[in-house]
């Protein structure tokens, strides 16, 4: 669901304050589902993985990015880590992390986490948090997102998640992907109709998983 139309339930003032200022509290339980189908549709993402979570911050209702969100950005646009940087100082493990997309652009980001007083096993976790912090913004940053990740969002004072229903699973979608996934392990792995099916299975859309299908028959035809 790509477009958000003005309708009597979602006024001009509403819909402004969700896709400009992103604050999403003037929306009831639904519209805020739609905006959030509509976020995930435009971004390639599977809205089912909840790549997105809410956040309540200054008074305002947020959505930040979750580890699924990364890990489906990393993989749409082909980025990879060049180059990770470690340093310690002042109670503070700073690392920056390098990295570029399958189209050669690169950018750099940094992720911070403190250590005071940690050691052990407390001290490398501190490590691996800041790099997997480095590496999600990095993630974000490339893909042309500035949204929150998950990592910085818990440390922001004040900040409160808010748990809302995730996009619900119906019995038509979930059988569609299981037809559409034994259907693809019939195909070549160069195939594109599979990879077709791939991402039609990712994306999680009746539509898109019946359009493979159908693909997938027609091109049965043609061998």
């Amino acid at each position: 669901m790509s477009d958000l139309s003005v309708t009597p339930s979602v006024t001009a003032n509403v819909l402004e304050r969700a896709l400009i200022s992103g604050d999403l509290a003037g929306l009831n339980e639904s519209q805020r589902l739609e905006y959030y189908r509509a976020v995930c549709d435009s971004l390639g993402l599977n809205p089912l993985t909840r790549p997105f979570e809410y956040l309540r911050l200054n008074g305002r209702l947020v959505l930040y990015a979750t580890r699924a969100a990364a890990d489906q950005l990393r993989s749409i646009h082909g980025i990879s880590i060049l180059d990770a940087k470690i340093e310690r100082r002042d109670d503070l493990i700073t690392v920056t992390v390098r990295g570029k997309t399958r189209d050669g652009r690169e950018d750099v980001e940094i992720g911070v986490v403190s250590a005071a007083g940690l050691r052990g096993d407390a001290l490398a976790n501190a490590e691996m948090k800041a790099l997997t912090k480095a590496k999600r913004r990095l993630t974000l940053s490339l893909a042309g997102l500035g949204w929150l990740d998950e990592s910085e969002a818990e440390t922001i004072p004040g900040a409160q998640r808010v748990t809302e229903p995730a996009p619900a699973l119906t019995d038509e979608v979930h059988a569609l992907r299981q037809l559409l996934a034994e259907r693809a392990k019939e195909l070549p792995e160069d195939s594109p109709l599979r990879s077709q099916a791939r991402e039609a299975w990712r994306s999680g859309d009746a539509d898109a998983m019946r359009e493979a299908l159908n693909a997938i028959e027609e091109g049965k035809k043609d061998e």
